[in-house]
């Protein structure tokens, strides 16, 4: 799988070259030739070329720091060698997620800046899921290379141009569905289990950080309504999600620190006078 999502994300990153169709060239990357007449000129700076600019630098480090994004979580199932409260099913229906979601920006056209973290990301994903042939006792490898040949042969079409239209114009609403999918999963795991288990604050809070920056590139960019809306179920899910961790780890801290102060009254009380 990991192969497959590798030469996945390089085929995406030729396709997004071809198909960025955007007439305007850029100067030092993130100015347009308006804007950096504009900045390094004599001109008035304008409203529109401020925010474009903030938009288009936003969306470059989101890409450009995708990378980042879940090694703090493969890091740490690595560092324990336990995938505890992590849930299978919800990474790997995330990975069809953003596969989708890539495959639908494909199809419109969308500038590769605006969309190009979620290949990078679903690169990660499948190497948190390669983790679990490891670490979870529960799945063997032929269930895994059954799910792997299944995601290949669903995704395949759609990067080959053998799906028909209206496959590519529901996309985006199956993505709606699955996201919702991937994220309860996740949630109910952490409510059964009453804790978040291996799961990762500061990867969480990158991907809330990130989809928050990424809906205000796309009001900024005009994108695709539908997208938008995707990129908000996104955010409010991943609310949730760090709220959960958030409170785990809040209660883990008090419980630490009831059990410091136990133990310290119970050492004072083992104290003689005639010791003090």
């Amino acid at each position: 799988m990991l192969v497959v999502m590798l030469l996945f994300s390089f085929s995406v990153c030729l396709n997004a070259q071809t198909n960025d169709h955007s007439k305007e060239d850029y100067k030092l990357i993130i100015f347009s030739d308006f804007c950096y007449e504009q900045f390094f000129g004599n001109e008035k700076i304008s409203s529109d070329c401020i925010s474009d600019t903030i938009s288009r630098t936003i969306s470059i480090l989101m890409v450009a720091f995708a990378i980042m994004n879940q090694l703090p979580q493969i890091h740490k199932i690595w560092k324990s060698q336990s995938i505890q409260g992590i849930s299978f099913n919800a990474y790997y229906t995330e990975l069809y997620l953003l596969s989708f979601i890539t495959a639908y920006n494909l199809y419109k056209q969308t500038k590769f800046i605006l969309y190009g973290e979620n290949a990078i990301v679903g690169l990660e994903y499948s190497i948190v899921l390669c983790l679990f042939i490891f670490y979870d006792k529960n799945l063997n490898f032929n269930q895994w290379l059954f799910k792997a040949v299944f995601f290949i042969l669903i995704n395949t079409p759609l990067y080959i141009g053998l799906g028909p239209q209206w496959i590519f114009d529901m996309t985006i609403y199956i993505n709606m569905s699955l996201l919702f999918m991937a994220r309860f999963l996740q949630i109910r795991l952490n409510c059964q289990n009453r804790n978040t288990g291996q799961l990762s604050l500061l990867t969480q809070l990158q991907n809330y950080a990130g989809s928050i920056a990424r809906l205000f590139t796309l009001f900024n960019d005009n994108a695709d309504f539908s997208y938008m809306l995707y990129v908000l179920e996104d955010n409010i899910m991943g609310t949730i999600l760090l709220v959960q961790i958030i409170n785990t780890w809040r209660a883990e801290r008090n419980k630490n620190k009831i059990s410091y102060d136990k133990s310290d009254q119970s050492t004072c009380e083992e104290i003689k006078y005639d010791q003090i």
